[in-house]
């Protein structure tokens, strides 16, 4: 009895469920010395509830951050697709901006900020226009014409024999026979004919130093050795007549040769074989600026020429030759150039 009434003395001085609650986990070491308590199932479930609803929270922030661990990765997924996407296309658009013929090695090339890129990889001959013997004779034919309406003089003639030459010998044609000529006129003007005939006017000699005359040679034979002048004969509709004759042709004399000669003093009046689309001056400019350094001068002159030229057309364009007329503008030559020499001097 003595122990019964101990037992109910100690049961009502224990602490409330509350209090001991909160002290359960603070006192977890002397759990184990405390007599066991029997609670009512009630008792129990209020202890275990607050614990699992701070699981609950910590379960439900894992899910949250692995939401959006999930939606960050795949953003970022979709981004990095889109993105090699987009440069597949930029790099796909770019190629098929670059002709088949920029290959060199097998490798292609962009040139969007080259003016010359359709010129670097062309190979010259007279394949599919008149054979190169009778090119020569074609060119006998059209400078006796030339003759008949130009007064030609030796004045200045060494010099530009001289200079001619050694941008001929430098230029991709090297072996074709190279007449020099010098036509007097106050006009500032020079072209040539195929079978390898240049004209320079005596105005245009005492312009230029010797370094731009060269310029202006060495541009005219790159006229002869891309035979833009084959070239326009070709689409003539004379052309087959022309072609059967020379074929046929032995001489200067005869019925066959006057004949020719009309047709052909004809073109010449009409300036038919000295006329040259943009693009064609574009490329006797690249084989020009090119040919000047082989050739031992300084193709900085070719731009202090145009910008000679340039000066007079806009102080009296009456002194320049009406072949400058189909030439691209003066800045656009200017700006070409000045790309190339800076190109020369990187290789």
């Amino acid at each position: 009895m003595e122990r019964g009434h101990l037992a109910r003395q100690r049961a009502e001085r224990a602490p409330s469920l509350g209090c001991l609650s909160a002290r359960l986990f603070a006192l977890r070491p002397q759990a184990d010395k405390m007599p066991a308590l029997r609670t009512s199932p009630l008792a129990t479930s209020s202890l275990i509830i607050p614990i699992r609803k701070d699981l609950g929270t910590i379960e439900s922030m894992k899910r949250a951050n692995l939401r959006l661990s999930f939606l960050i990765a795949t953003t970022a997924a979709v981004l990095c697709a889109t993105t090699a996407q987009s440069l597949t296309l930029i790099r796909s658009h770019n190629v098929a901006r670059i002709p088949a013929t920029h290959e060199r090695t097998g490798i292609t090339f962009a040139q969007y900020d080259d003016p010359y890129s359709d010129f670097r990889n062309a190979r010259y001959s007279n394949a599919g226009l008149l054979n190169e013997r009778d090119e020569m004779k074609l060119g006998t034919q059209l400078h006796r014409e030339v003759t008949k309406k130009y007064n030609l003089t030796d004045v200045g003639l060494d010099r530009v024999e001289r200079i001619g030459q050694r941008c001929a010998r430098a230029s991709l044609r090297p072996n074709m026979l190279y007449r020099f000529h010098v036509i007097q006129s106050r006009e500032i003007n020079g072209f040539s004919l195929p079978g390898g005939h240049v004209y320079i006017t005596t105005a245009l000699l005492k312009l230029a130093n010797d370094n731009e005359l060269a310029s202006v040679l060495a541009h005219e034979v790159g006229h002869i050795v891309a035979r833009h002048s084959l070239k326009t004969l070709k689409q003539s509709q004379d052309y087959n007549d022309i072609a059967k004759s020379l074929g046929e042709l032995t001489g200067v004399a005869g019925d066959l040769a006057r004949d020719l000669g009309v047709t052909l003093g004809q073109m010449v009046g009409a300036g038919l074989l000295t006329f040259h689309t943009r693009d064609e001056e574009r490329e006797a400019d690249f084989l020009g600026v090119r040919t000047l350094p082989k050739a031992g001068f300084d193709p900085q002159a070719m731009v202090t020429m145009f910008q000679k030229l340039q000066h007079i057309e806009e102080q009296n364009s009456s002194l320049l030759g009406s072949l400058f007329s189909d030439h691209p503008d003066a800045e656009e030559r200017i700006s070409n150039t000045k790309y190339e020499i800076a190109r020369m001097k990187r290789r």
